[in-house]
């Protein structure tokens, strides 16, 4: 299969927020560099930053389960769609949102259509990126070969220590351990990018940008804050 060659990603301010930004003419991706922050009010400001490059913003109240919101278009500027850990959108110029702390933003493209997931391991064990990925094949007609996936700052395995039920909960999925498991530490970002694979994406469409939350002190990390860890926002959209 021939892959379209893809845009360098380059950093970008949105205000005070760095972000690494690729745009491809047709669809926009950011991964928020920094400072880390909360997400009501910081959501209003981006969607002014933002202006007419988008309608709205949308994100869900996560809770680290498969819930997928389909998006369509609302003149309201910025609103929270309710529990739920993805959202998919045909309608250009909607913002669809993620927030995390360690946990990975993966955002998937294809031809008309994009979608924001939020997976820590307990969204991986959900299978959150699965249940994106059918709803991008079942309502949208999008064959899984022609997805592309970027996958965003997170904690990176030689940070994150588990207890024996993380791996317990994610062997059921039959991946290729040496991806994703190292003793006791687990690669959210190599299991993810290993399940993308076995549900059709192909390798070459799958990237992973930024660098670990835990050991860059400006980006939000629960693991290394606890409580008083903020969030960073992860975004896509298709051009208007």
């Amino acid at each position: 299969m021939n892959s379209t060659p893809r845009r360098a990603w380059h950093e970008q301010r949105f205000g005070r927020d760095r972000a690494l930004v690729r745009s491809d003419g047709k669809t926009t991706m950011a991964f928020a560099l920094g400072p880390a922050q909360g997400v009501a009010k910081e959501s209003a400001r981006l969607s002014a930053l933002l202006g007419d490059r988008v309608v709205s913003l949308r994100f869900c109240h996560q809770v680290h389960g498969r819930t997928i919101h389909q998006i369509e278009v609302d003149t309201v500027p910025v609103a929270e769609v309710g529990q739920g850990d993805g959202l998919v959108t045909s309608a250009p110029g909607v913002g669809l949102m993620v927030w995390t702390a360690d946990c990975v933003p993966v955002l998937l493209t294809a031809v008309g259509v994009v979608a924001a997931v939020h997976s820590g391991w307990r969204g991986c064990a959900a299978d959150i990126v699965g249940a994106a990925v059918d709803e991008l094949t079942r309502r949208h007609g999008i064959e899984p070969g022609v997805i592309r996936a970027t996958l965003g700052p997170s904690v990176c395995g030689g940070c994150y220590e588990v207890g024996p039920e993380v791996p317990e909960a994610l062997r059921s999925f039959d991946l290729d351990e040496t991806r994703w498991l190292v003793g006791n530490r687990v690669d959210l970002r190599g299991f993810l990018s290993a399940r993308l694979e076995a549900i059709g994406v192909p390798a070459e469409h799958i990237e992973t940008v930024g660098g670990c939350t835990v050991e860059s002190p400006e980006l939000a990390s629960y693991r290394r804050d606890g409580v008083e860890a903020g969030r960073q926002w992860s975004m896509v959209f298709l051009n208007r």
